[in-house]
């Protein structure tokens, strides 16, 4: 059977959708391995990347498409989780053409990891990333990426919750869908690190490199996450030396959207109970 989108999720995306204008109680956001067992999500980014070298300019546009299940169970005070790519399209396009390596070596390899009930994900394993996927794209961290951090305490309407990392999460008036009621936070962090990537997933140099997301996650009280808007800016300057012979700087604009889907777990896995 065909996934389709949660309703709340979908209600959310629709025009016309309404505000809770009513006094609205502290909500409480955290994942819960019920939440997470057997549940999928749509995956979809789409980019532009601009680097400046020696004078010379060029622009690429990137892309990825995918369909996760995942996999989770209590443990100690975490979450267990196992997430897999049922599939995946990944592209890059530029001067010299378009990108379009085969994923099939990657699909159904296993992200394991604990994550927090505010969010927070340690890495226990990553699949293999076949070459040619991670020259186009970088995956091996995407389970890290997936997730949206929660506030930790519950939150009124209009209410900000931070961290000392600069991610602040402020709480906006709830959405009325056909599932129920949608609990919405905006979130905004600004991150900044002396290492960048170069080629897929495994080679970094120093850099002065500043990232910006600003976005908005939709979530509701019966499962949890239904939708994940996002748009993040990295800036990167990279001085000379190493494998690059001429500074490097280069500016990405990326937007991504994360869609929790109904329906069983992907053919790749066995029967979730």
């Amino acid at each position: 059977m065909k996934a389709t989108v949660v309703l709340a999720a979908a209600a959310v995306a629709a025009p016309g959708l309404s505000a809770v204008h009513s006094t609205q109680p502290p909500a409480e956001f955290r994942y819960t391995a019920a939440q997470l067992q057997c549940a999928r999500f749509e995956e979809n980014s789409r980019g532009r990347v601009v680097v400046e070298t020696a004078g010379r300019r060029r622009q690429e546009t990137v892309g990825r498409s995918g369909r996760w299940s995942l996999r989770a169970r209590e443990s100690a005070s975490s979450i267990a989780l196992e997430a897999w790519y049922d599939s995946l399209s990944v592209w890059r396009e530029g001067p010299a053409g378009k990108s379009i390596p085969n994923t099939d070596g990657l699909l159904g390899g296993r992200y394991r990891g604990v994550l927090t009930s505010a969010g927070r994900y340690a890495v226990l394993a990553r699949p293999f990333i076949p070459d040619e996927v991670a020259e186009v794209a970088e995956l091996g961290g995407a389970l890290e990426d997936l997730l949206p951090p929660l506030p930790t305490a519950p939150l009124e309407v209009g209410q900000k919750w931070g961290d000392s990392t600069g991610l602040e999460l402020r709480r906006l008036p709830d959405s009325v869908a056909p599932g129920g009621v949608v609990h919405r936070l905006r979130l905004r962090v600004r991150t900044e690190a002396q290492l960048a990537a170069v080629r897929g997933d495994t080679l970094t140099v120093p850099a002065q490199q500043v990232t910006l997301e600003e976005g908005q996650l939709d979530w509701a009280p019966q499962v949890g996450l239904v939708r994940r808007v996002r748009h993040i800016v990295v800036e990167s300057t990279i001085p000379a030396g190493g494998p690059l012979p001429q500074a490097v700087r280069s500016r990405l604009e990326q937007d991504v959207m994360l869609v929790r889907l109904t329906g069983a777990v992907g053919s790749r896995s066995t029967a979730c109970p």
